[in-house]
C-alpha cells in the first residue's frame, strides 16, 4: 500500500536520567532529505539512530530532533551541589588561563553539566532505551503514513476512473465524428459546384482520417491506466514511478488534442489534462 511523505510525532520517555524527548516531522520532498539533532549527550549514537531511519523511509525531508530534558528536582535550587559548582568554576577558569579571549562562564551550563555528572550518565545503558524508543517512534509514524497515503490512493483510483471512462467515450464518438467528417466533405465539394469523383474523395478522407487516427493514443492511455493501477497496488515506494508515468499520460492527452477531429474530442482532451493534473497534485505527497 503506498504511503504519504507527511506525518509527526512527538513523545517523552522517562528514563533515569531525565526525560528522553523525540520530535519527527516529515515533510514531501523529491529526494530524501534528512536533518538529525541530537542532544550533546547522545552524540554518539548518532550513525544507530541515522541507519533506523533509512530503514523505515526512503523518499521526504525528515526532521528528527532527540534530546535529554533534566527532572524539575534536578534543576531546583535546593537541589544544587554548589561544593561541585565551585569544583567545575575552578577547572573553568583554569582551562579559559590558556585561551586568548575565553568566552564567560555561562551558569545554567555549569548547572546543566554539574546535573548529568550527579546523574552519572551511561550512554551504553541509554542507548538500548533509545534504539528501542525510536524504533516503536517509527513504526508508528510509518503507520500514519500508511493511513494517510491510503487515502491518496482512494482520490487517484477516483480521478483515475473517470480517466478511464472519457477514454472509453472517445472510441465511442471517432466512428461518428469520422461519419461526420466525410459527410461535410462531400457537402463542400457539392457547395462549390465542384465535380467530385469517388477517388477524390477517397484521398480527402483518408488525409483526414490519418491527421486525426488517435487509436494509438488511446491504446496508450489504456496502458498507462492499467499500469497505474498497479503501482498503486504495490507495498514498496512508488512515487517517483507515478510522477514519471503522469508525464506520459499528460504527453497522450496533449497529442489527442492536437489530433482532434470534433468538438466532443477537443473537451474531452482538456478534461483529460485536468484530471491528470489533480492526480500530479495528489502524487507530489506519495513516498
Amino acid at each position: 500500500m503506498i504511503s504519504s511523505m507527511t506525518s509527526f510525532f512527538f513523545g517523552e520517555h522517562e528514563t533515569e536520567y531525565g526525560n528522553l524527548v523525540l520530535e519527527i516531522k516529515t515533510l514531501n520532498s523529491r529526494y530524501f532529505e534528512l536533518q538529525l539533532k541530537l542532544s550533546e549527550d547522545l552524540k554518539t549514537l548518532e550513525p544507530k539512530i541515522r541507519n533506523q531511519i533509512v530503514k523505515s523511509i526512503s523518499r521526504g525531508k525528515a526532521d528528527y530532533k532527540i534530546y535529554l530534558k533534566a527532572f524539575e528536582d534536578d534543576q531546583d535550587p535546593k537541589n544544587i551541589d554548589f561544593r561541585e559548582i565551585k569544583d567545575l568554576i575552578k577547572i573553568s577558569e583554569k582551562v579559559s588561563s590558556f585561551i586568548n579571549s575565553p568566552q564567560p562562564i555561562n551558569p545554567l551550563e555549569l548547572m546543566r553539566f554539574a546535573g548529568v555528572k550527579k546523574n552519572k550518565l551511561e550512554v551504553k545503558k541509554l542507548e538500548k532505551i533509545l534504539l528501542r524508543y525510536t524504533e516503536q517512534a517509527l513504526d508508528k509514524l510509518v503507520i500514519d503514513r500508511k493511513r494517510e497515503g491510503a487515502k491518496i490512493r482512494k482520490i487517484i483510483i477516483a480521478k483515475l476512473n473517470l480517466i478511464e471512462k472519457l477514454v472509453l467515450k472517445v472510441k465511442k464518438i471517432m466512428p461518428l465524428a469520422i461519419k461526420s467528417h466525410q459527410n461535410k466533405i462531400k457537402d463542400k465539394f457539392k457547395a462549390a459546384l465542384i465535380d467530385a469523383d469517388q477517388d477524390r474523395l477517397k484521398q480527402e478522407f483518408l488525409i483526414f482520417v490519418q491527421k486525426g487516427d488517435v487509436e494509438e493514443e488511446l491504446d496508450r492511455l489504456g496502458a498507462h491506466i492499467s499500469e497505474l493501477r498497479r503501482l498503486l497496488n504495490k507495498s514498496e515506494p512508488v512515487g517517483k514511478k507515478i510522477d514519471f508515468l503522469m508525464q506520459e499520460f499528460n504527453r497522450e492527452a496533449n497529442t489527442l488534442g492536437s489530433k482532434s477531429i470534433s468538438i466532443d474530442i477537443s473537451k474531452i482532451s482538456v478534461d483529460l489534462k485536468v484530471l491528470i493534473d489533480q492526480i500530479r497534485e495528489q502524487i507530489q505527497n506519495i513516498e
